[in-house]
């Protein structure tokens, strides 16, 4: 998630600004090629997190999907 949210902003308003201690102001319009490679660093470092995000979420929904069927039958 702390990748996720500079990286759509970046993307909407085409300015990304790297990391570290001087941080840079890169635009899209003045060097893309830079402005691209920050951006695709920025989707790879959120590789894993976002994985594991998807998998939770994932399973929260068949959990309650199955409970939402227990409830729907009737007891024997």
């Amino acid at each position: 998630m702390r990748e996720l949210v500079p990286l759509l902003r970046a993307r909407s308003s085409g300015v990304v600004y790297t990391k570290g201690h001087a941080r840079r102001r890169v635009a899209r319009a003045d060097d893309p090629e830079r402005f691209e490679a920050l951006c695709r660093t920025r989707f790879k470092a959120m590789g894993l997190g976002a994985i594991v995000i998807a998998v939770g979420l994932g399973w929260l929904v068949v959990n309650l999907v199955l409970m939402a069927a227990d409830t729907a039958m009737p007891a024997a």
